[in-house]
């Protein structure tokens, strides 16, 4: 059954077809879109096996995952899955990085240090991110908008290979799907899902990070913003949502008091 499920992923069937497949033992296809029926057939007659990847099936998959809106189905992976189950903060932000990008990082080293750090694997904030956790012998989760044959950007295989060894790399998508725009928006629900909470460290006003906070106020998650110079345009994205009410965030104590009072 898990390979049936990892090649619906593969025909990108959505989600509402795999639950229906999964709790109706004589399904009738007539009621879905003939693209669904068709991508659903070329799904059962493929021979394609997969490897390293769970699915709704599997004890393992991250149950944060199973209670989003669209929730992922199948999820491939690289390395220790046991980091699944520690204490998590999503810390996300800019691709683009000003002189003050790593001291920004490294001022909530703490954060890192007693939380597991998830973020998209981009270039900027988000690389800053995993660095800083593998060189404090810190595992990290990166979730990715590709699969695993078209790691992007390329310039962070080396990072990528790393994160693989001690930490975790995740995607929704098989490994020969390649790099296409709109699914760095769909992998950013899966960075704010699979988070206790969502830091943004620095932001445009208008960017993929502020899109990564939609998803996490649609889950429920509580969204802290660093503050910075109204005359510093990475710092007008988290301004705002401070504004809109996201938690100003200025230490790493401001969270870990609580996550240790919650223990």
């Amino acid at each position: 059954m898990n390979q049936t499920i990892a090649r619906f992923a593969a025909e990108r069937l959505p989600v509402e077809f795999v639950h229906h497949y999964l709790s109706h033992a004589h399904m009738n296809m007539q009621q879905f879109h003939p693209s669904v029926r068709s991508k659903a057939e070329r799904a059962l007659r493929s021979t394609v096996t997969y490897d390293r990847f769970l699915t709704w099936e599997d004890e393992l998959f991250p149950s944060a995952l199973l209670h989003i809106p669209n929730s992922p189905y199948c999820l491939f992976y690289r390395g220790d899955l046991e980091v699944l189950h520690q204490q998590t903060t999503a810390l996300v932000g800019s691709r683009e990085l000003n002189r003050i990008s790593r001291r920004l990082v490294e001022h909530f080293r703490p954060l890192i240090e007693e939380t597991v750090s998830v973020s998209g694997g981009a270039l900027g904030i988000d690389g800053l991110v995993h660095e800083l956790s593998l060189d404090h012998d810190r595992p990290t989760i990166a979730i990715l908008g590709a699969g695993f044959s078209h790691l992007y950007p390329q310039v962070h295989s080396p990072l990528f290979e790393r994160i693989s060894r001690h930490g975790l790399l995740l995607t929704e998508y098989t490994p020969e799907t390649p790099v296409k725009k709109f699914q760095f928006l769909e992998r950013n629900r899966l960075v704010s899902g699979l988070a206790d909470r969502l830091v943004v460290i620095q932001a445009r006003q208008k960017s993929g990070t502020m899109n990564t906070v939609g998803h996490a106020l649609e889950q429920g998650k509580t969204v802290f913003a660093v503050p910075g110079s109204p005359l510093d345009p990475l710092a007008a994205g988290p301004n705002q949502l401070i504004e809109d009410g996201a938690i100003p965030l200025t230490t790493a104590d401001q969270i870990l008091t609580c996550s240790r009072i919650g223990r």
